[in-house]
């Protein structure tokens, strides 16, 4: 008995379990704002309101939703990156990914996380057991997947790298460096991306999705660097340099543009709005016709969105 009240004492003082945060119902929809300058993330549900605030002890600069219920959190000064689930708040696995991470995608519940240090790129399951990794160029980044290939835009390279979804080889793509921003239209691999020195990015490069042979260019000055696509099949983006964000038809032409936000970075599709995080005014744009229906204040410095709709 007195080994037990002493282990009851030891864990009641130093923590039998890790962190956890306030639960997120499994059938609520929401749009979640990872705040990078203060260290939290926000929750909004349909109403754009914020249900639900999470203080996080590390420095997490990305996110994912590994499945409906489970969220990855990493850092590129993180060594570790965590499983949460989001219907306890509860940690249920941690990934020893080493510093570096600065990108993770999900496709069907394989988590592929780059590594900008060792210049790679890993496949880990949901349970955080690392299934391959393989070398990639310089500073691999954003990554998209058909289904088929995953393709690896190396940011500080001159190529893009297409694998297999285990991670084999397959082929690589000239683009210009500093490119970033990805999205899937039909047979086509659009690319973003900043620019590099005195010559800023201008526009989107609509790559064949085989080949990778350039077929066409979409102008979008400044800087077009996120991709979404809203429910009536056009894709937004924005468009950091300008603060800008731009409707694009489902052919490639652009409809319209507004200007929404200060130094935005991402833009997602929640609902029947655009919703775009401003870093630095620390708020979420909702967009509608081409209009900002509504503006919230979110922690300091919301860099990216995930969202979760349950059908």
């Amino acid at each position: 008995m007195k080994k037990l009240f002493i282990l009851l004492l030891l864990c009641f003082i130093g923590g039998c379990s890790e962190a956890s945060f306030p639960a997120i119902p499994s059938d609520t929809d929401f749009v979640a704002s990872l705040n990078t300058l203060d260290g939290s993330i926000d929750f909004i549900s349909n109403e754009a309101k914020i249900m639900e605030s999470w203080e996080l002890e590390e420095a997490y600069t990305g996110f994912a939703l590994a499945t409906d219920d489970l969220l990855l959190v990493y850092g590129y000064t993180v060594e570790k990156a965590e499983l949460i689930e989001l219907s306890t708040g509860k940690q249920v696995a941690s990934i020893d990914v080493g510093e570096g991470s600065t990108y993770a995608y999900v496709y069907e519940e394989k988590i592929y996380i780059t590594n900008a240090i060792d210049n790679t790129v890993s496949l880990y399951n949901t349970k955080g057991e690392k299934i391959q990794t393989q070398a990639t160029g310089n500073y691999p980044m954003a990554m998209i997947s058909d289904g088929n290939n995953l393709f690896v835009v190396n940011f500080k390279d001159e190529f893009l790298s297409k694998l297999s979804m285990e991670l084999e080889q397959v082929d690589e793509w000239a683009i210009p460096t500093s490119s970033h921003g990805l999205f899937i239209k039909d047979n086509e691999l659009w690319l973003g991306g900043h620019g590099a020195g005195s010559s800023p990015n201008r526009s989107i490069k609509r790559m064949n999705i085989n080949t990778g042979e350039l077929i066409g260019e979409i102008k979008v000055p400044l800087m077009p660097i996120n991709m979404a696509r809203a429910n009536n099949g056009h894709v937004f983006t924005v468009s950091h340099g300008s603060s800008s964000v731009y409707e694009i038809s489902e052919t490639g032409e652009v409809l319209n543009s507004i200007k929404a936000g200060a130094n935005p970075f991402w833009i997602s599709s929640f609902g029947d709005s655009m919703v775009l995080a401003g870093y630095d005014d620390h708020q979420l744009y909702f967009i509608q016709s081409g209009e900002i229906t509504k503006k919230l204040q979110v922690g300091k410095g919301p860099f990216q969105l995930i969202v979760r709709e349950i059908e």
